[in-house]
């Protein structure tokens, strides 16, 4: 053996994204001069760093290595126990190689996340939240699922009501929801609230969500029924001021205006009687149908259409997140539900094309989740944009960055 090397403890414990440093002593135990060239190896090796990687001793001298590890905090990074192993390779020797080795112990860390699917669910009393509770850390989940509602009007059970997920994995889960009164009042009604994945002696995960419970009857009735009426009463006066009086003059003066053409002709017989031959003609009289009226096209019917743009931006930054109509249909937009889950500030701006619809002060305490319900639906024209401009002020999210989505919703018509 021409050297020996070994660590200044037996074992080290370190936690997933951060460093602990060790010290491995190198000694020459040859009587002339030698070069190390030192190498990590075995399952931390790429978690490992040396200085200096090579080394060059007397006889009889030896030197401190520094050994640094630092494992990633990754789902896939294993905890517990692991060997830390370093190869010592002689230049003149490359042969003899010595093996210096510790236990490194892989501290857990705990990441569990919630990803609503369907952040906002549109029903008169009944809807379905699926969400992916995600497991980011290194050692198994097992959580319990729980919803918030401070308001009490929402009920909800949870398909399945408890989940088990592994490091790195995930696992969907189904919240059916429930009102537990039907909203009789002009207009819709929303409700926040909030679901957890809960384990005991972990933080929590909790994600926010929106139900928004529209009226047993339609919030356009009284203005469909009044349509409606109007209509019936135009085609109504139309019959029977217009449509019947023509009718009956025209049929009438087709009667007047019908002849009958008698015809004698007379012969003499050789008894000096009289014989005539009477011929009748009729001239038929054609009337003409009247044009159908058509009722107008009603703009709440049509396809039901939703997109959610979700924008991002650095404090004192802008950040746009666009839709586009596609060619052939239009849009017409009823409802613009904010969504600021971090409770950022700045401003955020809805926009069609370069016109701007609307803008929302996200330091309000009111501009968590908030509902514009238009009185009258906005048309967006096949190939036009939609758009959202998010001027982040401070944001309040765990990555540094405003991030604010906006929920549109409406009916898709063919276009023109």
């Amino acid at each position: 053996m021409v050297a020996q090397a070994q660590f200044s403890t037996s074992d080290v414990n370190v936690a997933p994204g951060e460093s602990e440093t060790l010290e491995l002593m190198l000694i020459n135990l040859g009587n002339h001069t030698e070069t190390f060239t030192l190498v990590p190896a075995g399952l931390l090796a790429g978690w490992v760093r040396l200085s200096p990687p090579t080394v060059t001793l007397f006889g009889g001298s030896s030197e401190t290595i520094t050994v640094t590890l630092r494992p990633p905090e990754l789902a896939t990074t294993p905890a517990g126990p692991a060997p830390l192993t370093v190869r010592i390779i002689p230049q003149d020797e490359p042969d003899d190689v010595i093996i210096a080795e510790t236990t490194a112990v892989i501290g857990a860390f705990h990441d569990r996340r919630l990803h609503l699917l369907q952040p906002v669910v549109r029903s008169r009393r009944r809807g379905v939240f699926e969400f992916l509770v995600e497991n980011q850390g290194n050692s198994q989940a097992s959580c319990r699922l729980h919803m918030v509602d401070v308001s009490r009007r929402l009920d909800g059970d949870f398909d399945p009501p408890a989940v088990g997920v592994e490091p790195g994995g995930t696992s969907l889960v189904r919240l059916k929801m429930k009102a537990v009164r039907r909203q009789w009042r002009r207009g819709s009604r929303t409700l926040p609230f909030s679901i957890e994945a809960d384990q005991q002696g972990f933080p929590t995960a909790v994600a926010n969500a929106t139900f928004v419970q529209t009226p047993v009857l339609p919030e356009h009735l009284g203005r469909r029924v009044l349509a409606l009426a109007a209509v019936a009463g135009v085609l109504a006066g139309a019959w029977f001021g217009l449509l019947k009086p023509l009718t009956e003059r025209t049929a009438r003066d087709a009667v007047d205006s019908s002849s009958s053409t008698v015809i004698v002709t007379q012969s003499s017989t050789p008894n000096g009687s009289v014989t005539g031959t009477v011929n009748t003609a009729v001239t038929p009289t054609t009337i003409a149908p009247s044009t159908p009226i058509s009722a107008p096209a009603s703009v709440d019917a049509g396809v039901p259409v939703s997109r959610r743009l979700l924008a991002t931006a650095a404090p004192d930054q802008s950040g746009t997140a666009t839709a586009t109509v596609p060619a052939g249909v239009d849009w017409w937009i009823t409802d613009i539900v904010l969504q600021n889950t971090n409770d950022d500030t700045g401003l955020l701006t809805v926009l069609r094309n370069e016109d701007t619809i609307q803008v929302w002060n996200l330091g309000d305490s009111y501009a968590n989740i908030d509902q514009l319900k238009l009185d009258s639906p906005i048309l967006f024209p096949a190939g036009s944009v939609v758009s959202i401009r998010l001027d982040c002020g401070f944001p309040n999210g765990p990555d540094g960055q405003c991030s604010d989505a906006v929920l549109i919703s409406g009916t898709e018509h063919p276009a023109g």
